[in-house]
């Protein structure tokens, strides 16, 4: 992995655990000293940061810190609970025994990064937990629900837990994604929907003490 993956993963975390204070400048200059790093690679991983939606772009170089409000967040969740539960309870009817294969995989290979740490192993995790998430709505059965149901995933804030998450959190969202496969093996559509809802009550729960934490340390004030 290059410099900037190191510095995009630095900065993601930040964002995700609300280090920055929301419409902030971030300047090249500022964080490349911070970090010990050129800026070039401080100005690749802050446009990989717009482009997800983390940053959004400044005039004369650096970017600002999106506005997202605590009750935004809490609003994807809460309708995150609703739709993920539904579509796993959906997804019973469909699961086969090759996508029940395919979601112990990429549990399996988030399991193995969480354990070894290879470098930029958070960017890995995060693509599998996406793809892990994103069959409940492939094998729910309905167009209308994986459309909307896909709209939440793509908020940035919602989908990066694991970089905010210590090593038990990461562990123990590890294990609730084998109960979630467990449930859609068996094809009970209630111990599906229960254990989806579990799993993600869980990581609101964790995204709150990293919020309550994050502010009660000092953080870094608004660049002109």
């Amino acid at each position: 992995m290059s410099v900037s993956d190191d510095v995009h993963t630095e900065l993601r975390r930040r964002l995700i655990a609300g280090f920055f204070e929301p419409g902030m400048k971030l300047k090249e200059e500022h964080i490349a000293t911070e970090l010990g790093v050129s800026r070039t690679p401080v100005r690749t991983a802050i446009q990989r940061l717009i482009t997800e939606g983390l940053l959004e772009a400044a005039p004369k170089r650096g970017a600002i810190v999106t506005k997202w409000r605590e009750s935004d967040t809490e609003e994807i969740f809460q309708l995150r609970l609703l739709a993920e539960g539904q579509a796993a309870a959906w997804a019973t009817r469909h699961v086969g025994d090759e996508d029940i294969a395919r979601m112990e995989w990429l549990n399996n290979r988030i399991a193995e990064a969480v354990k070894t740490r290879p470098k930029g192993y958070l960017d890995q995790v995060q693509q599998h937990n996406l793809a892990f998430h994103t069959m409940f709505y492939d094998l729910c059965g309905s167009a209308r629900l994986r459309v909307f149901g896909m709209n939440l995933l793509e908020y940035p804030l919602v989908i990066g837990g694991f970089f905010i998450y210590s090593d038990e959190d990461a562990m123990e969202s590890i294990r609730q994604h084998q109960d979630i496969v467990n449930a859609l093996r068996s094809r009970n559509a209630e111990w599906a929907r229960s254990a989806v809802t579990s799993h993600l009550c869980a990581a609101i729960e964790r995204f709150r003490k990293t919020k309550l934490k994050t502010q009660r340390s000092p953080r870094p004030s608004a660049e002109d």
